[in-house]
């Protein structure tokens, strides 16, 4: 706009018989003309540049890996799914969108929630885990060899009017390692993810570290939370369910991508 209004001037200086009508109108009638063209301008402009020129590729590109990812896609739910839910009484809730998962089952009188995030299958990289010692062999692994990681899962036994205990896992290789085990007088305080029960918990013990306890003491736990289905099975079933997830999780992401650049 600025060289449109400087090729005008040009012009009424080179013919001064456009000078008068040019400079006739006061000052005031002059600025809102020029302010108002200049809006309109830049407005068109904007309203070009709303589409870029890469749009189209990308969009390309986002639909060929969709369609590469539906066309490998298990329909339904998975039979390793279905085999973990019947054979070890739990129930599951995964929520599109949400990153984390839950498994629910009751023993007893007690309600046990088993939480776990796909965020973890970002430590599938062999190097984040391994003591060194095993860098060697793990590096001379046939390519096409499942690469185990670790999966972290909050095991919370909860029982009414006792409280609660959570009970921080991690699965790995067929195994349930414990870190940490913790007790709730107010039961609510292990689940509630309100500002002020997150407060609660930072000013609570969390227990000591579970490796220092006595070797007897921590076999007993294991076994106690293996009589609750946190065993073997479930420590297998995790890694194999966070890459279910997070295919599917990731498949829906190029869709939404694609639909709202190509909008």
């Amino acid at each position: 706009m600025a060289s449109q209004l400087l090729r005008s001037s040009l012009r009424a200086i080179a013919r001064p018989s456009l000078v008068k009508s040019f400079v006739a109108p006061s000052m005031t009638q002059r600025m809102p003309t020029v302010a108002f063209t200049a809006t309109r301008s830049f407005s068109a402009g904007m309203a070009r540049m709303s589409n870029g020129v890469v749009d189209a590729d990308l969009t390309h590109k986002l639909d060929e890996e969709l369609q590469y990812e539906q066309s490998n896609a298990e329909a339904g739910q998975p039979e390793f799914v279905k085999e973990f839910l019947e054979a070890n009484s739990f129930k599951i809730e995964d929520k599109a969108g949400v990153d984390e998962v839950t498994l629910s089952r009751t023993f007893g009188n007690e309600k046990i929630r088993v939480l776990f995030s796909i965020s973890d299958i970002n430590n599938a990289s062999p190097e984040g885990f391994l003591p060194e010692d095993d860098m060697v062999e793990a590096e001379t692994e046939e390519d096409d060899e499942a690469v185990s990681f670790p999966v972290r899962a909050s095991v919370t036994i909860e029982k009414d009017g006792q409280g609660a205990v959570t009970i921080d896992t991690v699965a790995q290789d067929g195994e349930i390692a414990v870190e940490s085990v913790m007790y709730y007088k107010d039961g609510k305080l292990a689940d509630e993810q309100s500002a002020e029960a997150d407060w609660q918990r930072r000013g609570l013990y969390i227990g000591p570290q579970f490796a220092e306890l006595d070797e007897n003491l921590q076999n007993l736990f294991e076994r106690y939370l293996e009589e609750r289905g946190i065993n073997t099975a479930l420590a297998n079933f995790l890694p194999d369910y966070v890459e279910h997830k997070e295919q599917k999780e990731y498949t829906q992401w190029l869709q939404n991508m694609k639909n709202f650049i190509s909008a």
